[in-house]
């Protein structure tokens, strides 16, 4: 079934937002947005791509060509100014979704409102994820201590994730320990899994002797 002229419009004129929410979806969000929730996202952030365009087109003296969305059907709008809007959009459409990655993966509305009092909550997020996304250089530096095979594991956190069922850390310049404090071996990288319950994360690293570890 081939798409309509009005569909292809459309979803070009919506193409800045749809980016902007397939970026947060894949590397912001922690859980992927329903198709309602989708197109909505879509239609807001694609709203606020051409509010930024149109300000910029303001600014410096251009004709911004405001869309007749009610004669998308009838006609074709896709002249050369429009495209030329929609492939800025597009452009900057990009450009606030890394901006948006970054405000959603650091926390900076949840920093902010803690820095005022306003919460001490962390967002939807938990623990683990405010800790390690953090910036303070003393969340950097771990030990994880394995209690069943009493040995630990040194070394700053390159990688990170969760999963449902599972807690997963990749250590790099990784040094191992037994409980004694007797170093076993060492490994450019390592790989480490637990279930939740089973990882223990120590934070040995202070502002004094950060630099000293590295």
């Amino acid at each position: 079934m081939t798409p309509s002229p009005f569909l292809i419009q459309l979803a070009l004129l919506f193409l800045p937002g749809v980016i902007w929410t397939h970026l947060d979806a894949r590397f912001g969000s922690r859980s992927g947005p329903t198709q309602i929730e989708f197109v909505f996202q879509s239609f807001l952030f694609g709203i606020a791509s051409y509010v930024v365009v149109y300000a910029g087109y303001w600014l410096f003296g251009f004709n911004f060509i405001i869309i007749d969305l009610s004669k998308v059907e009838t006609q074709n709008l896709l002249t050369s100014a429009i495209v030329i809007q929609i492939a800025i959009a597009t452009f900057v459409g990009f450009i606030l979704g890394v901006i948006w990655l970054y405000a959603v993966n650091y926390k900076w509305m949840t920093r902010f409102l803690q820095t005022i009092g306003a919460t001490k909550t962390y967002g939807d997020e938990d623990v683990w994820d405010f800790t390690f996304n953090s910036s303070d250089a003393t969340s950097e530096y771990v030990h994880v201590r394995d209690f069943e095979n009493k040995i630990v594991y040194a070394g700053w956190v390159a990688v990170f994730s969760e999963t449902g069922k599972m807690r997963e850390v990749v250590l790099r310049d990784a040094i191992v320990y037994d409980f004694d404090g007797s170093q076993l071996f060492a490994s450019p990288r390592i790989y480490i899994s637990r279930k939740p319950e089973g990882m223990h994360i120590e934070f040995p690293a202070t502002q004094a002797n950060t630099k000293e570890l590295q």
